[in-house]
């Protein structure tokens, strides 16, 4: 059976197509784009970057699908980049909901994008995964590799903060530090601070990473995939 005839195929274009839509409005809401207005410091945060990427990540694969979809393979398009994607997205989830819980309703109303951001791209990204990928497939270097998004993300940040002066900051703390973070500011939190916020963020990373390994490798010898 060619893809094109497999409605589970189908069905993967159909979800990624909304989960596109979905992360679309919620990249808009969070600029200030839809209120007419832009943010400046929208760019700074680690969700909005990672979101960015995973936003660029589906689109590219939505359209590698709908070109191959006469094939007979299920392939995955760029997997390393989708699973970066994936993990960015879970740690964005996990960090959000600890630190921002108290920031999703402000003034008495739901703040939508943060709930989109945060809570149902990484769940519609990691469902993508789920219902839709062959399973075990994943390398074991895997979790390592996943981890280039937030290396690249803290290295431009120290580097563009602490070593040229240029001012990150954003969110809730944007009047207190040039960081987008207070826990990445050694004037706040001390060198050993950030040295201990970053190895723990490292590891959160390689800990998801290695559980979606084993889970992947599980279904898939479930499945006999």
């Amino acid at each position: 059976m060619k893809n094109k005839d497999n409605p589970r195929y189908i069905f993967a274009m159909v979800w990624k197509l909304l989960l596109l839509a979905v992360a679309f409005w919620g990249l808009l809401d969070g600029a200030g784009i839809t209120k007419g207005q832009y943010t400046p410091n929208f760019p700074h945060m680690f969700t909005n970057i990672s979101n960015l990427f995973g936003w660029g990540y589906f689109a590219l694969a939505l359209i590698y699908m709908i070109r191959y979809c006469h094939k007979e393979e299920w392939q995955i398009f760029a997997p390393t980049a989708k699973y970066t994607a994936a993990i960015s997205l879970l740690v964005t989830m996990i960090i959000g909901h600890v630190m921002l819980s108290g920031a999703l309703v402000q003034d008495g109303h739901i703040v939508w994008h943060l709930i989109v951001l945060h809570y149902i791209v990484p769940a519609m990204s990691l469902l993508d995964w789920l219902f839709f990928d062959p399973k075990g497939r994943m390398p074991a270097w895997g979790p390592l590799a996943w981890l280039s998004l937030v290396l690249a993300y803290l290295a431009f940040t120290m580097i563009a903060v602490g070593l040229f002066g240029i001012y990150m900051g954003g969110g809730t703390t944007a009047d207190l530090t040039d960081y987008p973070y207070t826990f990445l500011d050694p004037g706040i939190v001390g060198v050993g601070g950030v040295v201990r916020f970053c190895g723990a963020m490292l590891i959160l990373f390689i800990i998801l990473g290695f559980i979606l390994y084993g889970i992947d490798h599980l279904l898939g010898k479930i499945q006999g995939q």
